[in-house]
Order: C-alpha cells, then structure tokens, then sequence
C-alpha cells in the first residue's frame, strides 16, 4: 500500500490560476483521512508554501526551493542547504543580457534585479514579494537559490555560461520553459524526499510522487510509483519513459490519481 504521496505545485496540484480547486482539496483530505501522508514539494519559497499548508489545514512536509529546505509539520527545519556564497556572489556579479531576471532567495526575502509583474501575480502569499535591488551588494551567506527568468532563447547561453564556469559544483535545471534554477549540487526534491521518507520510516516503494518538468525528475526517480501530468514537460516524459501519466493540472490530475488509488 502506498503511504505518502509527495506532489509538485506548480504545473501539478495548482491550476492555470495558481490555486488549488476544490477538487484536489477534497482528494488530499481524503488521502489524509486515510492515514497516510501528503507532502509539498516545490521550486517555490517555504513562506508560499506554509501560505497553502495554511489553506489546505493539513499540518505536512514541505520541500521548499527545490529541496534546498525541508520543514516538518512543526515548521522545524530538518534539511537545510544552501548554493554557496563564493558561487553565489560571483553569478550576481555576471552582466547577464538585458531581458533575464536574476532573482535571489534568502529565508525570508525575495530579491531581484527588477520586478516583473508576470512573477509577482503568481505569489501564493502577497507578503512574499519580489523586492527590486543591486544584487551585487547583498550579502550572499544565506542563499537559498538563484534562479532566471526569462525567453527560452535568453536562457540557453546563462545555462551553457553557468555549467562551463561552475561544473559540478551546482544543481542546475529548467523548472519551467522560461524558468532556469541554481541550487547547490547536492539540493534537489530528490534528496529531500529520501530525508522526508527517513524521518518518517516509509520505504521508497511506499511513496508516490507527481511532477511535470525537469526539477522533478530526481523525485520520480526516487519514488515506487512515479507519476507525470498531462501537461509535463518533453524532456521529462523522455527521462521517464516508463512513468504513469494521469491528467493536466487544470484537469485535476493529483485529484483523479489519488482518488483512483483511494477507491
């Protein structure tokens, strides 16, 4: 029997509208209800996702930054790991094309080089926003992750920049098309997940997960029933040829996968 399901949000549990519906709630009570376990697990800041945690009223785990933070369901910190300073300081100070966003998060703040409404409507909690400055001048000892935003064109040559110069020293992936994230080499949903299965005893085969882009990828692999959203990357159905699929995320997809199991 599966006992905890771990899910994506955005592309996955959130629709188009960056919400959870109805739907999907009632499916996570009912998983809950069960006995068995839900966990977050997100590109997105832990302050988004405590925000939805609220709204969800379910006390889980939440994978945050990409596996760089792991809270458990007392908002204790059990996984912390941070891109290094030296790395950090030394992207900041790259004069990067004109139309990429560099965003920088710390565990409280979200700065950028410039704000972008597109980014800042996506919010999940409005106290969390983006907050416009010279990047060059903070100070990089607490951060979380870098990422870009971008065209797709844009952000090709700062992934080749960025894997020539710094190599395996960090976790590089496109979450999005038009979003590409830097962690450090050892921060990924994957790790986070083996750290969140320990804490709580479950073996990999007892864990389900839901994904839709590249970020996920070391989470499904994880996992004894990987499971890809209709509306998932290319690249991500070609890594994992072999997963289940269920619907898109404006069709309800975690819904209709956990209810199918649930019955």
């Amino acid at each position: 029997m599966y006992k905890v399901a771990i899910s994506d949000l955005d592309g996955t549990l959130l629709g188009p509208d960056h919400k959870v519906s109805a739907q999907t709630k009632q499916s996570i009570h009912r998983w809950v209800e069960s006995g068995r376990k839900f966990v977050i697990a997100t590109g997105r800041h832990y302050i988004e996702a405590k925000s939805l945690q609220d709204e969800l009223g379910e006390p889980i785990y939440l994978i945050t930054s990409n596996g760089a933070r792991v809270h458990n369901r007392e908002g204790e910190i059990i996984l912390k790991q941070n891109l290094s300073s030296d790395i950090a300081t030394a992207i900041c100070d790259i004069n990067f094309a004109e139309g990429v966003q560099v965003n920088l998060f710390t565990d409280h703040c979200w700065y950028a080089n410039y704000a972008i409404p597109e980014l800042t409507g996506m919010a999940l909690d409005q106290d969390f926003y983006c907050r416009p400055t010279d990047l060059k001048t903070l100070d990089k000892s607490n951060t979380i992750k870098i990422f870009f935003y971008a065209e797709p064109e844009l952000l090709q040559p700062v992934y080749e920049q960025l894997k020539a110069q710094f190599g395996h020293r960090i976790n590089l992936t496109f979450s999005l098309d038009k979003c590409l994230e830097v962690m450090d080499v050892t921060a990924n949903k994957g790790t986070a997940v083996e750290a969140v299965l320990k804490e709580k005893g479950f073996t990999r085969s007892e864990a389900i997960a839901f994904g839709d882009g590249m970020n996920d990828v070391e989470m499904l692999s994880l996992v004894g029933k990987p499971i890809l959203m209709e509306n998932s990357q290319t690249k991500l159905r070609d890594a994992l040829p072999n997963a289940e699929m269920t619907l898109s995320a404006k069709e309800h997809g975690v819904a209709a996968k956990l209810n199918k199991i649930l019955d």
